[in-house]
């Protein structure tokens, strides 16, 4: 009995110490950014997942990503509040609508899709 006691003593420390961190990821407000607040907050810096992929949206309108080792050269433009981008050796663009919270960005086409979650950080020269 004496066990059981400390037992649920002790899961409830630790959902008191838990809560406010998960308590604060789950209230996280995301914002949608508009074309003008885009190229201030993503353009000459990295989207990134940190450690598998990356993509560099150049000011010139280039994006350099790199995934794996590999790396290649496409294009970005930002169309009708949406950030657009080109696949490897295509001209065609898809528009994404940009959303931040800190560091934190989602982007997807559209609210039935499911959104691409990264971070923007400081650009790395490679």
């Amino acid at each position: 009995m004496k066990h059981s006691v400390r037992a649920v003593i002790a899961c409830i420390v630790l959902m008191v110490v838990l809560m406010p961190g998960l308590a604060a990821r789950a209230n996280e407000q995301f914002t949608l950014l508009d074309g003008k607040q885009i190229r201030a907050r993503i353009v000459g810096k990295d989207i990134t997942d940190g450690p598998h992929w990356s993509m560099y949206l150049r000011p010139d309108g280039a994006l350099v990503s790199s995934e794996a080792g590999s790396s290649w050269t496409s294009s970005w433009a930002i169309r009708n509040d949406k950030l657009c981008i080109s696949s490897p050796g295509s001209t065609s663009l898809e528009c994404n609508e940009v959303w931040v919270s800190g560091a934190n960005v989602r982007m997807r086409a559209n609210k039935d899709q499911k959104a691409l979650e990264a971070i923007v950080a400081v650009h790395r020269s490679n």
